[in-house]
């Protein structure tokens, strides 16, 4: 069937058109988001039992949708227990239904009522409950550490390459529902996607051509005219959105031809990430674009053709993450599930630095995108992170003004709206975003009986000592406020959930921090890890160190993989164990090349320059104190007098001098003695943790068949473009020739009948001959090199590294060391790996293990 318009399709679809999601749960309250076609009075009835007629209901709780157009209103409902007998019981299981009624109070039906969750008459709730299980349902966390079981990943992109990881969570989910009630503790209980829930500035023109078609359909009459160009986001074809996004909006994506720009593009993201309800049963081609957008057809026929195959390539990655929005939609139903922002929910390299801050939010383009996206995050994200804060003073005042608003510019509403979901005051690019102290905060926590979990906001509170330099992710007075606070927790572990990995793979770090030398720009290397701003790095690690036992959730960098850190303050006497986990992504895997080289070289690499299988890295730490340069120059003259020994010298002189507040060195290679005379106020040992599950390979054989591999891809790759000129060349000439005679390409066999043009006929017949087959030349070089890549693919997996799709799960043990208790930690990643039949694939695994124990001060890297 071909593409048909939301506005066409609308009526037929029900009441719900994503969700619900389940979000914050906690014995005595629990959350479901929503979105709807219709403003409805929302009831969430909390139920208890083991078949559907021996249902209790334990508490409800109503709450009225938020108008955001006038077929979407978004709700996040909570229910609440009205006393502590009322509480859920940690560990249980529990489920949920939900109800509605109009505006004006009259019964609408729940969620087994066709044309609220489906229009099929016959069992409703197949979509989203579990095989045997009466209503969708949950977990709330184990009260012991050992039974806990927690997910998470991050970027999912509608286009992306590989597997998409929520279908395998929901697999993982059946699996435990199937177990039956008494297995409710080994049941998910808690997902957390940390960052890149959509891609806003990375966007297919098909996917945009839709959701602009949804977004006039859903909000119709909020359509927002676009500052300092005066016109809808509509009229900016898809595909040609580049000028706008980097001239007009001082935007830095790389990708920025078919950018989201108006909140209702935003809207229909989300809902189009979430559920299959808004898409079409067919995906639209070139030819509705260009019948919409008639500039944005290509001049010639070899042009249009290219960007054909193009549509074609993206609607068959499109269609296969659509087929899989029906798992992702129940996995999403079935488990608590908190969210986290990072750049691309708005735009590529958002807040990243001063400079970048300065130039988007003194433009009025690029002020009113990020304010489009960030109250696009505050609704279908925000809301179910924290619902408390929003049934405060602030959060009352937002939903409120936005149910009345209707998108009109320059009003007290708008600017209330600004300042309530905490768009920065006039930033000149050095020091922090200044917010109304009015404005909603990003960050959160969560208690459970036997951890505590903290969730960071890295974006909008970080800290920019000059407008071009490494940002700080978290600026001093973001500390105090989103971990200090809770650094006298009495639970055994915490959980901290950070969108940047805080111990990340050096390699990739030292090149993000060298290329400033030939590229000064912090945008085309993405220069915001943790660890390039040392002084708040520093800050920061100084901070949680007084956590002692820290388990970090990690996303963004499109690969997985584990490790941790040992830390010693040398005046406290005391230590602590860092955990980093990393899971990304969860649909965005990277290049097969790409990924195995960082699979299969890495690990070479760490083993050669650390000498050792499981390598490690250490080092000292000193403070320095504002006008105290003696510790400085000492150090510095330490380095000199080794200059000759440049490889060993220059990397130093650079650390030495890369803050004012602290020096940070490596603890090898020193005199003996060195500094006996300024010893180190701190210091800490990295460590990369292997997959104990991946069998023992040879590296050095794995790098030498990838490196084989591209120089045999070489002469394949320069024929594939070389065939694909030689097609443009002769498909140019017969369509001139065809065009000539004002025939239509398609009413050739007319002119082939006609004598009086033999030549002519002669020559489009072989052209076409020709053109035949060039493009079975082309599709056997295409397959070759697909083969070749799938092969590839097969490396994707290596000792430290997994390049494939992937989500994490987060368990403990309890052990027995030395007649003590200890907990180990263990990330186990799931990913999808295709049979040797190539039709099937079954989920493959990798664990990650690091023990909680505190290090011992022996152990403490000794002073040279």
């Amino acid at each position: 069937m071909p593409w048909t318009s939301l506005t066409n399709r609308i009526q037929d679809l029900p009441l719900i058109l994503a969700g619900p999601i389940l979000r914050r749960t906690e014995p005595g309250s629990i959350t479901v988001w929503l979105a709807l076609k219709e403003a409805c009075l929302v009831t969430l009835h909390i139920l208890e039992g083991s078949n559907q007629d021996q249902m209790q209901e334990q508490f409800q709780g109503i709450h009225k949708t938020v108008r955001l157009g006038e077929n979407l209103h978004i709700v996040a409902v909570t229910a609440r227990a009205q006393s502590t007998q009322e509480h859920l019981n940690w560990g249980s299981s529990y489920y949920y239904n939900l109800s509605f009624q109009t505006v004006e109070g009259n019964p609408q039906g729940d969620l087994h009522t066709p044309g609220i969750l489906q229009h099929e008459p016959d069992d409703t709730l197949s979509s989203l409950a579990y095989p045997g299980h009466p209503f969708p349902g949950f977990v709330l966390p184990a009260e012991m550490l050992e039974d806990t079981r927690v997910f998470h990943g991050s970027c999912r992109k509608t286009h992306g390459t590989g597997q998409e990881m929520l279908a395998a969570l929901d697999l993982l989910l059946e699996k435990a529902a199937l177990e039956g009630q008494n297995a409710a503790v080994k049941r998910p209980q808690q997902l957390f996607l940390t960052g890149d829930q959509i891609y806003a500035d990375d966007v297919t023109p098909p996917m945009l051509f839709a959701l602009i078609d949804a977004g006039q359909a859903l909000l119709g009459d909020n359509e927002e005219l676009l500052p300092g160009v005066y016109q809808p986001a509509s009229h900016y074809a898809p595909g040609l959105r580049r000028d706008i996004v980097h001239q007009q909006a001082m935007f830095t994506t790389k990708t920025p031809s078919s950018h989201i720009l108006s909140l209702a593009e935003y809207a229909a993201m989300y809902l189009f990430s979430w559920s299959d309800q808004l898409w079409s049963s067919d995906l639209p081609g070139c030819e509705e674009v260009w019948h919409r957008y008639p500039t944005s057809k290509p001049a010639t026929f070899a042009q249009q053709d290219h960007e054909d195959q193009y549509y074609q390539e993206w609607n068959t990655q499109l269609a296969s993450f659509r087929a899989h929005l029906p798992h992702a939609r129940r996995a999403l139903a079935n488990i608590a599930t908190y969210m986290i922002c990072d750049d691309h929910d708005i735009t590529d390299d958002w807040f990243l630095d001063g400079a970048w801050c300065k130039n988007v939010l003194s433009s009025q383009l690029g002020y009113r995108v990020v304010r489009n996206g960030l109250l696009a995050y505050t609704l279908f994200q925000g809301w179910g992170n924290d619902p408390e804060q929003f049934e405060q003073a602030s959060g009352r005042l937002l939903l409120a003004a936005l149910d009345s608003w209707r998108g009109e510019h320059g009003t007290h509403t708008e600017h209330l709206i600004d300042e309530l979901i905490g768009m920065p005051l006039p930033f000149d690019g050095q020091g922090e975003l200044e917010r109304s102290e009015r404005a909603l905060h990003w960050h959160y926590t969560y208690q459970a009986p036997c951890y505590q979990v903290i969730v960071l906001d890295t974006r909008t509170q970080r800290h920019y000592n000059k407008p071009e330099e490494f940002p700080g992710l978290l600026s001093e007075k973001a500390l105090r406020k989103q971990i200090a606070p809770y650094t006298q927790a009495q639970s055994e572990v915490t959980i901290l959930v950070s969108a940047a990995p805080v111990l990340g793979v050096d390699f990739i770090e030292a090149i993000q921090f060298w290329s400033r030398l030939r590229i000064h720009d912090n945008y085309a290397f993405d220069r915001e890890a943790w660890g390039l701003e040392w002084g708040a790095f520093q800050r920061f690690l100084k901070t949680i160190s007084k956590l002692r036992q820290v388990v970090i959730l990690t996303g963004d960098v499109h690969y997985a993989f584990g490790s941790y850190m040992e830390y010693w303050d040398r005046h406290t006497g005391k230590t602590a164990k860092i955990v980093n986990f990393t899971a990304s992504p969860l649909c965005n895997e990277g290049a097969g090349e790409h990924m195995a080289a960082l699979a299969v070289g890495y690990p070479r690499l760490l083993q050669l320059l650390r000498r050792g299988r499981n390598p490690s890295m250490s080092f000292f730490a000193w403070d320095i104190l504002p006008g105290n340069n003696l510790i400085p120059n000492y150090i510095l003259s330490s380095i000199r007098k080794r200059l000759l020994r440049f490889w060993w010298s220059i990397p130093r002189l650079a650390a030495a001098q890369r803050s004012n507040r602290e020096i940070i060195l490596p603890a090898h290679g020193w005199f003996s003695g060195t500094f006996d005379a300024f010893p180190p106020d701190r210091s800490y040992r990295i460590h990369y943790l292997r997959n104990t599950l991946s069998p023992e390979v040879k590296q050095r054989k794995r790098g030498l068949l990838i490196r084989a591999y591209h120089a045999l891809q070489q002469p394949q790759r320069l024929a594939l473009r070389t065939v694909w000129l030689l097609e443009s060349i002769v498909r140019r000439i017969r369509r001139g020739i065809i065009r000539q005679y004002n025939i239509e390409a398609q009413d050739t066999r007319v002119l082939l009948t006609r004598p009086l043009h033999a030549i002519t006929n002669e020559v489009i017949q072989e052209s076409e001959e020709i053109e035949q087959a060039l493009e079975k030349r082309r599709g056997k070089i295409i397959n070759t090199l697909l083969r070749n890549r799938e092969w590839l693919n097969k490396w994707k997996a290596g000792s430290l590294i997994v390049g494939y799709n992937n989500i994490g799960e987060i368990n403990f043990e309890n052990m027995e060391v030395n007649g003590e208790q200890q907990h180990e930690v263990r990330q186990r990643l799931w990913w999808w790996k295709q049979e040797s039949t190539g039709k099937e694939y079954i989920l493959q695994n990798a664990d990650y293990q690091a023990s909680l124990e505190l290090p011992m001060t022996t152990n403490e890297p000794p002073l040279p």
